[in-house]
């Protein structure tokens, strides 16, 4: 780090003009010493009191010099040295001999221009004419090739410098525009740190268990509550292989691995509220609701996925604790309303010895004992298949004849409301499907509809049979149903605003049990109602036709 720090400011300092004048110095003389070698060398006489051996003498003396001068004044030496050197060059030249000698102004032009910028240049250029161009001509005189030569050394010596000038003015801008990436970047760093510090945080902070999956299908990230979730499941010490204890919502079926929520979103499914348990210890195991969604390219492809658990074992226990009370009290009540029912139609087949007022009250007993079956019918199926897997017991029945029979039981109640039942439905349609759960679904939908429709108004019950499925269709004129409440319309016990609001009597699990039937049939229902235009529902049955008569 310290060398790092230490290149970078050397880098610096030389970009900004800042050499070591006792450096540049030493290189200067270096040089004029290898040129009077070369001429050793290449057999050009010189003698020891010609002009090249006065300028070694002047450079070596100037070496020494600035190699004693203080510290603290150097940095203000170089115009002068620079100077002093093109005035050593000036007279090395007197000596006629000029080889590479008048290359070597080149090196003090660099420094001013280097330092100075164009008004070095413009120095290098003045003191080249003063000290090296003026007296050449003195002494050898305007003619022939000294002039040519002498001249063009103040040109030689600007361009150069002006050349490092414009070299040093783009290097310190990339320097400059350098620094400037690095310390965005830094800053960048610094604020990408910051964010994953602050997503970690949350995401260990978040009240449900997170997992992420990436492209693979492989884990990425998962918190701490999720990871509680995978430990009650796989015991420290335990030896299991994932999913270990885990189980499906009964708390009884163990979860295979493929069946898992991690590896079905790997698979790329999309789910809600999966509910599994955790855990073999019936004291310590937790329940959890899982769901997941997916990430996918623009072309469809696989990215990841997220998972989110979220800590039900409070309600899953108070599920249990309400089916137990259900199922006790639906149990208990059958028996005293069997009673009820057996007694009523005793007295309802006296009728010619009973007074008028009497059946009257006889029939309005037995109409709401005949709902309180009902009603406690539904509670103890619904405490019987709390995860909503309604059994069927498939038969090849006449479909029309069981809507018929539905609709001519319903007519009743629907004329003491005030409310016109029109059937439309072929007089033979043979189907394999559960007689009993089928009566339910029509007796649930036309009920319904009575129900929730006004006086003077209208329910129309339609069964259709197409090539490859069977559809009822029970609509009416009625109170209708908000878009806000139909999406929540098929689940337990949830009523609609509406229905509150007028009183009308209900527990909410008609809807839910018809979902669960149609659903156990392979099939699915549909709902289309508006506040004030009344509702449309509409059930499909993919079934096998048998035998379709008119």
């Amino acid at each position: 780090m310290m060398r790092t720090a230490g290149a970078t400011a050397w880098r610096l300092m030389w970009l900004r003009g800042e050499p070591d004048p006792r450096v540049l110095q030493l290189g200067f003389t270096v040089l004029l010493v290898a040129e009077a070698g070369l001429r050793v060398l290449g057999g050009v006489p010189d003698s020891p009191g010609s002009w090249l051996m006065a300028a070694l003498a002047l450079a070596a003396t100037l070496t020494v010099v600035v190699g004693c001068v203080p510290a603290r004044w150097r940095r203000g030496t170089i115009p002068v040295i620079a100077a002093v050197d093109i005035g050593i060059v000036g007279v090395a030249l007197l000596s006629g001999e000029d080889g590479g000698l008048g290359l070597l102004v080149v090196l003090p032009a660099l420094w001013l221009g280097r330092r100075y910028g164009e008004w070095g240049a413009l120095a290098s250029v003045a003191a080249s004419a003063l000290l090296i161009t003026v007296p050449g001509l003195l002494v050898h005189g305007v003619g022939g090739a000294p002039l040519t030569y002498l001249v063009m050394i103040p040109f030689i010596a600007g361009v150069s410098s002006l050349a490092i000038s414009g070299g040093l003015d783009v290097a310190r801008s990339a320097q400059a525009r350098a620094e400037r990436g690095e310390r965005e970047l830094a800053r960048a760093l610094e604020t990408i740190q910051a964010h994953q510090d602050t997503s970690r945080a949350i995401f260990d902070a978040a009240g449900v268990g997170l997992m992420l999956l990436d492209h693979d299908g492989e884990l990425r990230a998962m918190n701490q509550r999720y990871g509680d979730f995978i430990s009650l499941s796989l015991p420290e010490g335990s030896g299991l292989a994932w999913p270990g204890h885990t189980f499906a919502a009964d708390g009884v079926t163990p979860l295979g691995p493929d069946e898992i929520p991690s590896a079905r979103a790997a698979r790329g499914e999309e789910f809600d509220d999966f509910r599994m348990w955790c855990g073999a210890d019936p004291r310590t195991r937790r329940a959890v609701s899982v769901s997941a969604r997916h990430a996918a390219t623009e072309s469809g492809g696989f990215l990841g996925a997220a998972l989110a658990g979220t800590d039900i074992t409070d309600l899953m226990q108070a599920l249990a604790v309400k089916d137990q009370f259900v199922a006790l009290v639906s149990h208990e009540l059958r028996t005293p309303l069997t009673s009820i029912v057996g007694y009523v139609s005793i007295l309802l087949e006296d009728e010619e010895d009973l007074p008028e007022r009497v059946m009257r009250q006889l029939t309005v007993i037995a109409r709401n004992t005949e709902r309180l079956q009902r009603l406690v019918a539904d509670l103890l199926q619904e405490a019987q298949h709390p995860d909503g897997a309604m059994p069927v017991d498939r038969a090849r029945i006449d479909l029309g004849g069981i809507v018929r029979d539905c609709v001519h039981t319903a007519r009743p109640a629907a004329e003491r409301t005030g409310v016109e039942l029109v059937l439309r439905c072929p007089s033979v349609l043979w189907v394999d499907a559960d007689a009993h759960r089928f009566a339910q679904v029509v007796d649930n939908l036309v009920s319904n509809a009575v129900k929730y429709s006004l006086a003077g108004g209208q329910v129309a019950v339609e069964l259709r049979a197409r090539a490859t499925e069977v559809q009822l269709i029970v609509s009416d004129a009625g109170i209708g149903i908000c878009e806000s409440d139909q999406s929540q319309l098929f689940t337990r016990f949830f009523r609609a605003q509406e229905a509150h609001d007028r009183a009308i009597q209900g527990i909410g699990l008609g809807l839910s049990i018809t979902k669960s039937i149609v659903e156990s049939h392979g099939g699915r229902i549909e709902v289309d109602s508006e506040p004030g235009r009344g509702s449309r529902f509409r059930v499909v049955l993919p079934l096998h036709i048998a035998r379709l008569a008119s």
